[in-house]
């Protein structure tokens, strides 16, 4: 229980919305039930926050945020991705298909990638990967997240407008 509450703390979490043992006793249909299970969500998103700065280690947040909010401003389409990740292979696999100029920063092969790793979570609420920025927006991950995720994005038609607006697609590509 003690190391949750320190995994919790270190997330920045707030408060305990929900106990470790509470079951509700609502039916699923409830209000009540729903502000239960989005309370649990928290918790464990908060979880998992905790478990990403616990595995970077020590770190100055102030520098790597900064060092993130460069990439992301900076660069017209950037994916943080692991490099043996099989939704970060599909994901990347649809950019390059669509001729989009982007860049790659592979979080386990960067020197402070778990703890832009940390700090991504911060940004996004996402733990995992890809995490795929263009303009400055979170467009997602691979299948969902941010705007939607790369592939239902790609699938609707909206991911080469974006890519278009922001300059990491040239508008007479065609797909």
């Amino acid at each position: 229980m003690r190391l949750i509450l320190n995994l919790l703390a270190l997330s920045g979490a707030t408060s305990l919305a929900v106990g470790l043992t509470h079951r509700p006793t609502a039916s699923r249909t409830s209000p009540t039930a729903s502000r239960s299970t989005a309370a649990r969500m928290d918790f464990f998103g908060d979880l998992k926050k905790g478990l990403t700065k616990l595995q970077a280690g020590q770190y100055d947040a102030v520098a790597v945020k900064a060092k993130l909010d460069r990439q992301i401003k900076q660069k017209p389409c950037v994916m943080y991705s692991l490099s043996s990740c099989p939704f970060c292979a599909k994901a990347k696999a649809q950019l390059s298909g669509m001729g989009t100029m982007y860049s790659v920063i592979e979080l386990d092969e960067e020197e402070d990638g778990m703890a832009l790793k940390a700090e991504l979570a911060g940004i996004t609420g996402q733990t995992s990967c890809p995490q795929v920025f263009a303009g400055g927006q979170f467009v997602g991950g691979c299948n969902d997240g941010g705007l939607g995720g790369v592939m239902p994005l790609a699938k609707s038609g909206e991911l080469q407008k974006i890519l278009i607006k922001y300059g990491a697609l040239s508008a007479t590509q065609r797909i």
